[in-house]
């Protein structure tokens, strides 16, 4: 036996045991197998091929639907509040209701739709009441992850917080309220994480999401008159106060501009209401 031959370590196998694919087969080749979908190395299935493309068309027609959905419930064609009829809905885009219900879920996941159980799917709409509530439980949660984040990262810690604050501000500049929005959830994202504290995180996210999406369904049309500038400020003392802040400081701060946020938020949206025709503030 040559020396090279000794040498050569004997590749791994998988275990040969009863109902696993592949038993004994080197596990490169098993890999490799599956990847390709064949019944031996280096052969690749019809039937994997046909799995495969069936797979991407009807990832490809659902994020063709949800741009269209998305398109129209920012555009107003779809107001807030609105029942979305799946029924009609597919047979006017001509297409089966599994593609169109993934589209629905994914269009509630960046908060434009509410999807109620038995009920069905809506437009996202929040009454000034929800709106109140929903600023009252960030101010106490953010301010609790902020302190988190300053009792527990140093200078370099943050630079992630640093980075969303660059591309709010890279919005702010444009004037490009779908960008601003989407970079100030993302900002408020990324505080949340580096608190530490998943379940946290994951709570804001459900009770923030909602918002953003909301938000931006009103503030589109009307985005010349955002305050984009007096609102990357106020992110700006966020920052500030967790870097530099004490206790005291940061949940003063904090407070002072949530209710800012709050404030903003209620007031600009009864303009816009009384702006439309006929239109009034909601308050439950």
């Amino acid at each position: 036996m040559s020396r090279d031959r000794e040498s050569r370590p004997e590749p791994t196998r998988v275990s040969a045991l009863p109902g696993v694919p592949g038993a004994g087969q080197p596990l490169y080749d098993v890999i490799n197998n599956i990847i390709k979908g064949g019944d031996q190395p280096g052969e690749r299935s019809p039937m994997a091929i046909t799995s495969v493309e069936t797979q991407i068309h009807k990832e490809i027609l659902r994020d063709k639907i949800f741009e269209v959905l998305r398109g129209w419930i920012l555009d107003g064609t779809y107001k807030p509040g609105q029942k979305i009829v799946e029924y009609s809905l597919a047979k006017k885009l001509n297409v089966s209701r599994a593609p169109l219900r993934e589209a629905l879920w994914l269009l509630s996941q960046r908060g434009l739709v509410t999807l109620r159980a038995h009920h069905g799917a809506f437009v996202t709409k929040l009454s000034d009441r929800d709106i109140r509530e929903i600023f009252e439980l960030r101010e106490l949660l953010e301010t609790h992850a902020a302190r988190k984040v300053r009792a527990s990262t140093n200078a370099k810690d943050l630079e992630p917080l640093s980075h969303a604050f660059d591309r709010l501000a890279a919005g702010a500049q444009k004037r490009d309220i779908v960008e601003f929005t989407a970079a100030d959830l993302e900002f408020h994202r990324t505080l949340w994480s580096l608190s530490g504290n998943r379940q946290l995180e994951r709570f804001l996210l459900d009770l923030s999401t909602r918002f953003f999406g909301y938000e931006l369904i009103r503030d589109l049309p009307h985005s010349p008159r955002f305050r984009f500038d007096d609102t990357l400020e106020q992110h700006r003392k966020m920052v500030d106060l967790i870097r530099e802040g004490t206790d005291q400081e940061l949940e003063a701060g904090f407070r002072e501009i949530f209710c800012d946020f709050s404030n903003y938020v209620l007031t600009r949206f009864s303009e816009q209401e009384k702006g439309a025709p006929g239109g009034t503030a909601t308050e439950d």
